[in-house]
């Protein structure tokens, strides 16, 4: 009996009957499944490895072929006796991370190796190959429960969420807009800490968010946790139009398969802001001066804050979170006597942040509620157009009072192309946009009606001013070139004569390539106390 002939060649022949494209098969050559955790490393890196051969792998669509991110079916026509090919199945999936079915044939008789989402595995024997558009997702023999529910690592939280936004949501057939897939993936998010809130207080229960017995009802399930999460934190979605998740059945129920082993609300400080760095690069909009600050900076300079209980901690462009969320993080670790009912009290007293992009303020939202509910004051508005706030943005009215904060730390968006115009700054109110006079003494003034186009990151400044206590600290990034350019000769004077110069961090131009090319420091201002201010 010749395995090719008889064997793979009628199934090939099977699959495309079936409605599968001939194009997203790979069978010559081989599939190759890493052998080990340092070969996997090889292929993620783009290397060769010798790996363990497959008769057979099928991708998602034809375009993903040969992208181990998009395999979903493995079929074996090698072991002679059905045990050994389960046993073989079992130890390929093990190994092939996103693969959801593995089938084994001798020519006569099929079986089917489900991987379930707690990590087992499911086994139809004498079944029948699956069509394209069938659920390769199922769910294992017992419902999970509260404590069947996993910490994830940094690196497993991270390569799920990158996972969950460039292959799982990608290719919904009703959300295809960047936007909206972030929008509805955070929506997914949101379902699953409801649902790891309502395990955790009733751990005997099956946990709501995990894969039930079909996709309709996983999804359903999932949309009802979404709506609870409404109802309990109608805060997070005052500004939002959707009133589902809307995904399709099958999006959903593979999102659940990726996260619902995880235990997301007790997942560590280090893994939840090092996860969602992934929705903070997606959301980037550069054209409007939104720049992905990393890590190792937010880190960095949040560490010279030196974030005390005591503070009143404001990000008045905060994106999605970061400072606000390594405040919290380096709190904590300053201060391990603080308990955790301690730790959410601050959190939600003392954490300040607003951002005009409704989708980073959702972000955000999830990311503080992830750590203990840091949402609390977190709101969608301009910090700039106060003109404004009356009308479009109310809450800053009351959130943003000036001489409340001790703690300012931003990277508010910059750029020469990202100014305010003269007349939203007039009608703001902002000194910093009159028209700088130089006297014959070298010094500058301010002329009582002519304003000028200003640079975002410069109105920022007046801004935090405005809002810091006397003695408060301003930790900013702004371009080097406000420090040093005699062009900003006018604006030096302002900041001396409003601020003290508490330190100065270089931050490599490399640390925002591939977003600007500005070179920036991150400067730590005190507020004076002047007369007239």
């Amino acid at each position: 009996m010749s395995e090719h002939t008889d064997v793979r060649l009628p199934l090939l022949a099977e699959l495309e009957r079936l409605g599968w494209n001939k194009n997203q098969i790979q069978f010559q050559p081989e599939w190759k499944v890493p052998r080990t955790p340092s070969e996997a490393s090889r292929r993620e890196a783009g290397q060769s490895f010798q790996g363990f051969p497959v008769d057979i792998a099928i991708f998602d669509n034809a375009s993903n072929l040969g992208n181990y991110e998009n395999i979903q079916i493995i079929i074996e026509t090698k072991a002679p006796l059905i045990d050994e090919g389960i046993n073989q199945l079992k130890i390929y999936l093990s190994l092939e991370p996103h693969a959801l079915l593995g089938i084994w044939s001798n020519g006569s008789s099929i079986c089917l190796v489900y991987r379930t989402a707690e990590g087992g595995y499911h086994v139809v024997r004498n079944g029948s190959l699956p069509r394209p558009g069938e659920s390769l997702v199922k769910s294992g023999p017992s419902k999970l429960k509260w404590n069947d529910l996993v910490e994830p690592t940094t690196a497993e939280l991270k390569k799920t969420f990158t996972r969950l936004l460039n292959v799982v949501v990608a290719q919904d057939s009703r959300s295809t807009r960047r936007d909206d897939q972030l929008n509805n993936l955070c929506n997914v998010l949101l379902a699953k800490l409801e649902g790891d809130k309502i395990a955790k207080f009733n751990p005997q229960a099956s946990v709501p968010f995990q894969v039930w017995d079909s996709e309709s009802e996983t999804a359903q399930k999932i949309r009802t946790l979404f709506q609870g999460m409404k109802i309990a934190h109608g805060d997070i979605f005052l500004n939002d139009t959707d009133n589902d998740i809307q995904l399709d059945n099958h999006t959903i129920s593979l999102a659940v398969y990726e996260l619902s082993k995880y235990k997301l609300r007790d997942a560590s400080l280090n893994a939840v802001s090092q996860a969602f760095q992934v929705f903070r690069t997606a959301s980037l909009k550069s054209a409007e001066g939104q720049y992905y600050t990393p890590y190792p900076v937010i880190r960095s300079v949040v560490k010279l804050m030196e974030i005390h209980p005591s503070d009143k901690v404001l990000d008045p462009a905060c994106g999605t979170g970061g400072f606000l969320l390594e405040s919290y993080r380096q709190l904590r670790e300053s201060f391990p006597s603080m308990d955790d009912g301690d730790a959410k009290g601050w959190a939600q007293r003392h954490l300040f942040g607003v951002d005009k992009d409704r989708i980073n303020v959702k972000l955000t939202k999830a990311i503080m509620l992830t750590i203990g509910d840091g949402s609390t004051h977190t709101f969608l508005g301009d910090s700039l157009r106060k003109h404004l706030w009356s009308t479009n943005f109310q809450d800053l009215q009351t959130a943003l009072i000036p001489g409340t904060f001790t703690c300012i730390v931003t990277n508010p968006p910059f750029g020469q192309n990202l100014k305010m115009s003269t007349t939203d700054a007039r009608a703001a109110n902002i000194n910093l946009a009159k028209k700088a006079v130089k006297g014959s003494d070298g010094k500058y003034s301010y002329h009582a009606t002519k304003y000028e186009e200003r640079e975002l990151g410069i109105l920022f400044l007046e801004r935090c001013y405005e809002l810091l206590t006397f003695g408060g600290r301003l930790g900013i990034i702004l371009p080097e070139t406000y420090m040093f350019s005699p062009s900003y000769s006018w604006l030096r004077q302002w900041i001396i004569e409003h601020f003290i110069f508490r330190a100065i961090l270089n931050i490599p131009m490399e640390a925002f390539q591939g977003f600007c090319r500005a070179k920036t420091n991150f400067y730590i201002l005190e507020k004076r106390r002047i007369e007239n201010a």
